[in-house]
C-alpha cells in the first residue's frame, strides 16, 4: 500500500512538471487575430522625435502606424508617466530619478530641449494623456517599469484609466515583470497584458539608452524558456512580447501554438524581411516607416 501511495506521487508530480515546463497549450487569450502584421513605433517613433513624447506618438499614428510602444513609471505622488529611463538626466535637462519627483515637476520636464531644434515643447506626458489622445483604432502599448517584487499601485492606476476611458481593446500593457502582469489580471481580467522577454541580459543595443546606475539585471530564470513556459500558465498573458534575438526555434513554436507575438525591435532591412516571413501580430522599430514600407509591399 506505502509503495503504490509512493508511487502515485512519483507520477503526479512527473505530470504536474511535464505539463507546468514541457507543454504549451495552444493560445486562448483576449487578443484577436490580425489580418495583417501590425507596425509599433517604438519609443514612441524616437528616432524622429524625442523620446517617448506624445508629440512623437502622434506624429507616428498620422504617418499610418497601427501602434506605439513606449514606457510607464510612477511619480513620487502615484501618477503613471510615459517616460523610458529610470532617470531623466539623458533626456532632459533636469536630474534625477522619475520615482522621486511629482507629477506636476515631471510634466514640465520638455524633452525636446535634448532632442533638437523643431521639438520644444514636447513636455512629459502622463499615461492619461496618451489614452486620451491615441485614436481609438490604434494601439498602445505601454510597458510598465517595475523593477522589484512589491506592489507599488501603478498597476491599479493604469488599470483605472484603461476603465475610465473604456480602453480595453487599445492599450496593451506590457512588462518583464511577470508579477505585473499577474497582479493587472486579479484587478481586472478585462486589461490585455503582454510579457516581454529575452535570452540573454541586456545587448549593447539596449545598454546604450540605459544609465549604467539605472540598469536592472534580468533575473537568469527569465531567460530561460522553460521556467517561462511555466510562468505564462501561471500570469496568462494576452500576448508576448519576443526580443528578436530569441531562439528561432522558441518564436515558431509558440507562433504556431497561435499567440500574438511582438517582435522587437527590428530596424535592418533584411531581418524586417525575415520578421515579416514569420508573420507575428506585429514588429516594434525603430524604423517603423520602413516595416510599414515592406509589409504593404507585399
Amino acid at each position: 500500500m506505502r509503495n503504490k501511495i509512493v508511487i502515485g506521487i512519483v507520477v503526479f508530480l512527473v505530470v504536474s512538471l511535464s505539463y507546468f515546463f514541457l507543454y504549451e497549450p495552444d493560445y486562448a487569450g483576449l487578443i484577436q487575430p490580425s489580418s495583417q502584421v501590425l507596425v509599433f513605433a517604438h519609443r514612441g517613433f524616437g528616432n524622429y522625435a524625442p523620446d517617448n513624447s506624445l508629440a512623437g506618438a502622434q506624429i507616428a499614428m498620422q504617418e499610418g502606424m497601427d501602434g506605439v510602444d513606449v514606457d510607464g513609471q510612477q511619480s513620487s505622488d502615484k501618477e503613471v508617466v510615459i517616460f523610458h529611463d529610470l532617470s531623466v538626466d539623458r533626456l532632459t535637462t533636469a536630474s534625477g530619478k522619475v520615482g522621486g519627483k511629482t507629477v506636476t515637476e515631471l510634466v514640465s520636464l520638455d524633452l525636446g530641449l535634448k532632442y533638437g531644434e523643431g521639438f520644444e515643447g514636447s513636455f512629459v506626458h502622463t499615461f492619461e494623456d496618451f489614452v486620451r489622445t491615441i485614436p481609438q483604432d490604434g494601439i498602445l502599448m505601454v510597458e510598465l517599469k517595475v523593477p522589484g517584487k512589491g506592489s507599488t499601485g501603478i498597476e491599479e492606476r493604469a488599470a483605472e484609466i484603461i476603465g475610465k476611458y473604456d480602453a480595453y481593446e487599445k492599450v496593451y500593457l506590457s512588462s518583464f515583470n511577470p508579477l505585473v502582469l499577474r497582479r493587472l489580471k486579479k484587478i481586472d481580467s478585462r486589461i490585455r497584458t503582454v510579457f516581454i522577454f529575452m535570452d540573454t541580459n541586456w545587448n549593447p543595443e539596449l545598454l546604450a539608452e540605459i544609465r549604467p546606475e539605472d540598469l536592472v539585471e534580468l533575473p537568469w530564470f527569465l531567460q530561460k524558456e522553460w521556467i517561462r513556459r511555466a510562468l505564462r500558465k501561471i500570469v496568462k498573458p494576452d500576448g508576448l512580447s519576443v526580443n528578436n534575438e530569441v531562439d528561432e526555434k522558441t518564436i515558431d513554436h509558440l507562433l504556431a501554438k497561435g499567440h500574438p507575438i511582438f517582435l522587437w525591435t527590428i530596424d535592418d532591412e533584411n531581418r524586417i524581411r525575415w520578421a515579416l516571413a514569420k508573420k507575428p501580430y506585429g514588429i516594434i522599430s525603430d524604423e517603423p516607416q520602413l516595416v510599414k514600407r515592406l509589409r504593404d509591399a507585399q
